[in-house]
C-alpha cells in the first residue's frame, strides 16, 4: 500500500491528499455565502490551492491577473450508480474572466510540488 501524501493548503494541514480535497467538497450549499466567496477560511484555501496550482501547470499561469473571489455551483453527478450533488468552483479574476478548475487535480498538483 502507498504511503499518504500530506499536503498543507493555507496554513491547514491534512494528512493525505484525499482530506484535503474533501475539505473543499463537503462544503454545505447552506452554509456558504450567498455570492462570491471573496474572504474568510475557505476562499484563503482555495486561493492558495489555485495560485499553486497555477504556478505549476503550464498553460494556467496567472499572468497578471488578480484573484476577485471564487463561485461554486452543484451539479448532479452519477457516481456507482448512485445521484451525488458535486460542488464545481470557478475562480473569479481582476479582469472579470471565471475558470472553472477541478478541486483534485489542484490539490494534487500542490500534494506534488509542495513549494
Amino acid at each position: 500500500m502507498g504511503k499518504a501524501n500530506p499536503v498543507t493548503i493555507a496554513g491547514i494541514h491534512f494528512n493525505k491528499q484525499g482530506d484535503a480535497v474533501s475539505f473543499f467538497n463537503d462544503q454545505k450549499k447552506d452554509l456558504l455565502p450567498e455570492g462570491m466567496i471573496e474572504e474568510g477560511e475557505l476562499f484563503s484555501a482555495l486561493k492558495d490551492v489555485y495560485e499553486r496550482y497555477c504556478n505549476n501547470s503550464p498553460g494556467y499561469e496567472l499572468n497578471g491577473r488578480l484573484i476577485t473571489g471564487f463561485s461554486v455551483d452543484y451539479e448532479r453527478r452519477n457516481v456507482g450508480g448512485t445521484w451525488v450533488t458535486h460542488p464545481c468552483y470557478k475562480a473569479h479574476f481582476s479582469n472579470d474572466e471565471i475558470r472553472p478548475f477541478s478541486i483534485a487535480k489542484a490539490v494534487k498538483s500542490v500534494a506534488d510540488n509542495p513549494h
